[in-house]
């Protein structure tokens, strides 16, 4: 190359001078670089040529016009051609060795080309400049920088008529990578890279643009992926189990996601992620779901963790997973009830292990529930990642087996015990007289878990508002606090209406202390009862009746403190009228019946009985006649209170046989090894039955008030409605207490109407009536 500057105004001449320079800069010349002076002469015969061509290129009539505003022409077109011209031919001539692979002399000719390029760009940085500026925003759209003229020319003469060939070198090298085989990922990573500057949009070139890319590469590369991992992973099926198959997944996955990362463009990694997932995981879901049961049966947490994350790569693919988990919760939970169930049968028909009443123990019934609850709450947590699909599986499990059960549900369309049933448990750890080994494994943790699955919530509320009540009134609450924090939790879980009465029983507890110290400030000394703790209890929150039954004629020894009490309190509270319970309430009396010198016996009676045992300070023999008369009371129910007295050899009788005539006589000494003594417990009577059937009535009844309630503030707000419109609209409302029947529906709208709040019109609609 002559180091003298060709003249600036010959075109041919600048040319011949920069063309060697331009041969080096390409790598023409077995890859000799250009050296500094070359570089620098190249670049100043360009740029004289340039700026005098400018100068010079136009008459001066054109330039006096042009000097209006402040231009002048500028050149560049000749020699841009010449440049576009030479590129084509450069590219055209490069030739491959016979000893390397078409995509071995793409990226060999393409890394040195792009360097080239570069450097060219400079060279030609006055052109591009000015007169490529110039032209493009004059709207020659047809006109590059010479950086991407030269990437367009390599795509034109290079890519294009090569494309299929290159294309598929590419992808054969990256299957034999799949294939564990040693590749240079140098040429899949240059390769597919050039596809990406070889996407140009010649209307906005900074505009991304990945078009070459997508159709020339990432659409057949995704085809490719998705049949050789089809056909991989149904051979791989045939020879090995499920769960080495989602192992084999894994590492798939992760090779494919470090190669997108390596080589692929941000665009590529979600469609081949979809491919990934379809080809390896959607296509044999159903193979996943066939071991699924297995896993579960063998506890396999660590393999259901593998499936779920595989799976849960397609959401689509859980649902089955999740159905199959919820009916298998379900299979599982009735085999362990079934189980107790006929357990509890068994100790049934065994004379040595009979229990009584034949019913499965509450303790042992909830915490067989907690149990399946626990171990699958444990497999949703670890292998499901607390998954809201497998949560809601566990739910509808848990709400089936709770409410739908053997135990539960002994006949078909009978109402669940499951709520009665946990009141009951609820009764085993809040009452202080259960043994404290009884009460183990027995919390208010467990009873919130039940509680939050069972459908009829005011059944339960039913049961343990009078457990709760007998546990007030007895004496019995293990804690007072811990009494509160359960009726809070079950607030919290449903409201504050659900704990209304149960917040206010206690409240009359507090006012019921308050009275009995002013009566105790008031009463005289002289009289035989030594603490009197009456419990003043509002009808409409105490699950308490008056039965007249129980109609007792007090003692004349015990008629101070009550006379005090109606004193008291009709003086705080005018106008209210006291009714007596006598069949709720309890006495402890001390009687002188042990040897002399031995310290008294303790007795806990019923009401009925201490007027029994106080008549006997009078005389030491009664018939059974005088004594009824003395006590009062239905003769049925005088009678089985005083059995327990014969039974336990406290009163002897004339007779086994108890009528008018029979004479019972206390004894002079009771014969006893315990001091305190309960004769309670043994007395025989229905009061069971009556309760159960009272507890049944008022939750009727409470749901009958409920719906009316409902209906109306539907109706009211919505004048007319069609009977399915209105069935639709109670029923989610009834959820957070009971799950309604239509036919109950049905039947409160019949009473609504006789009430004349409702009328029905001819069409099967129904008005409301203001």
């Amino acid at each position: 190359m002559s180091a003298t500057l060709p003249a600036f105004t010959d075109l041919n001449a600048t040319w011949t001078f920069i063309q060697p320079g331009l041969e080096f800069i390409l790598g023409a010349q077995n890859d000799q670089g250009v050296t500094s002076t070359m570089y620098m002469n190249c670049y100043t015969a360009v740029y004289n040529y340039c700026v005098n061509k400018s100068r010079r290129g136009s008459t001066p009539q054109s330039i006096a016009q042009n000097s209006d505003n402040n231009s002048y022409s500028l050149a560049g077109a000749e020699i841009y051609q010449k440049l576009n011209v030479y590129l084509s031919q450069y590219i055209q001539h490069l030739k491959k060795l016979s000893t390397e692979s078409f995509l071995e002399f793409y990226v060999r000719k393409w890394t040195r080309f792009t360097i080239g390029a570069v450097y060219m760009n400079n060279i030609f940085d006055y052109m591009n400049r000015y007169w490529v500026q110039k032209e493009r925003s004059d709207g020659r759209k047809d006109v590059f920088d010479v950086n991407t003229l030269s990437l367009i020319k390599w795509r034109d003469e290079m890519f294009n008529p090569n494309c299929e060939v290159l294309i598929e070198q590419i992808l054969n090298l990256i299957e034999k990578q799949r294939n564990n085989l040693i590749v240079d990922t140098n040429l899949i990573s240059s390769s597919i890279k050039s596809l990406v500057y070889l996407s140009i949009d010649p209307q906005d070139l900074k505009k991304p643009n990945l078009i070459i890319y997508v159709n020339s590469f990432e659409k057949p590369f995704l085809k490719a992926t998705m049949d050789y991992y089809s056909r991989e992973s149904s051979e791989f099926l045939l020879n090995h189990n499920v769960v080495d198959y989602m192992k084999k997944c894994e590492t798939r996955l992760a090779e494919e996601i470090s190669r997108s990362n390596n080589y692929l463009e941000e665009h590529t990694k979600k469609p081949l992620l979809d491919v990934l997932n379809g080809a390896l995981i959607e296509k044999h879901a159903n193979e996943m779901y066939d071991q699924f049961l297995q896993l579960l049966e063998q506890n396999q947490i660590g393999h259901i963790q593998r499936m779920y994350k595989l799976l849960s790569r397609v959401p689509k693919t859980l649902d089955p997973l999740a159905d199959t988990l919820e009916n298998y919760i379900k299979k599982e939970a009735k085999i362990a009830l079934d189980a107790i169930k006929k357990q509890t049968m068994t100790n049934i028909e065994d004379d040595n292990k009979k229990k009584g009443n034949g019913t499965v123990e509450p303790k042992v019934y909830v915490n067989t529930l907690i149990s399946i609850y626990n171990q699958f709450n444990d497999i949703v947590i670890k292998a499901f990642n607390k998954d809201t699909k497998f949560i809601r599986s566990l739910d509808n499990a848990c709400r089936y087996f709770v409410n739908n059960n053997s135990i539960a549900t002994p006949k078909p369309r009978s109402p669940s015990k499951t709520p009665e049933l946990l009141a009951k448990y609820a009764d085993g750890f809040l009452k202080s007289s259960v043994k404290e080994t009884d009460s183990i494994d027995m919390n208010a943790d467990n009873l919130m878990v039940v509680f939050k699955f069972i459908n009829d919530k005011d059944t339960f509320e039913e049961h343990y508002r009078r457990s709760l009540a007998k546990r007030l009134i007895n004496g019995t609450c293990k804690s007072d606090e811990l009494e509160e924090s359960v009726i809070h939790r079950l607030q919290e879980e449903n409201s504050i209406e659900y704990t209304s009465k149960m917040t206010k029983m206690f409240s009359d507890m507090k006012a019921s202390e308050d009275l009995k110290l002013k009566i105790k400030q008031q009463s005289s000394n002289s009289t035989i009862v030594k603490d009197f703790n009456p419990l003043v209890l509002a009808q409409s929150m105490w699950p308490f009746r008056h039965v007249a039954d129980y109609d007792l004629k007090v003692a004349e020894e015990l008629q101070e403190p009550i006379e005090k009490l109606k004193q008291v309190y009709i003086e705080q509270h005018s106008g209210r009228q006291l009714q007596w319970l006598w069949n709720h309430g309890r006495a402890e009396l001390k009687a002188n019946l042990s040897r002399k010198g031995k310290p008294p016996f303790s007795f806990t009676v019923s009401n009925i009985q201490l007027m029994i045992l106080i008549a006997f300070n009078k005389q030491k023999s009664y018939s059974s006649k005088e004594l009824h008369e003395i006590v009062g009371t239905k003769k049925e129910t005088f009678e089985a209170h005083l059995l327990p007295f014969t039974k336990f050899k406290l009163i002897e009788t004339s007779t086994n046989e108890i009528n008018d005539d029979t004479i019972f006589t206390i004894v002079d000494e009771y014969k006893s090894k315990k001091l305190k003594v309960s004769f309670i417990s043994a007395i025989k009577s229905n009061e069971s039955k009556i309760e159960e059937d009272e507890a049944t009535k008022e939750i009727d009844e409470a749901r009958k008030t409920y719906l009316q309630a409902c209906i109306v503030r539907i109706m009211k707000s919505r004048k007319q409605m069609k009977n399915s419109e209105l069935i639709n609209e109670v029923m989610p409302l009834t959820l957070s207490r009971f799950k309604a029947k239509v036919i109950d529906i049905k039947r409160v709208i019949d009473l609504l109407i006789e009430k004349e709040y409702l009328k029905r019109l001819d069409d099967n609609t129904f008005e409301y009536i203001s």
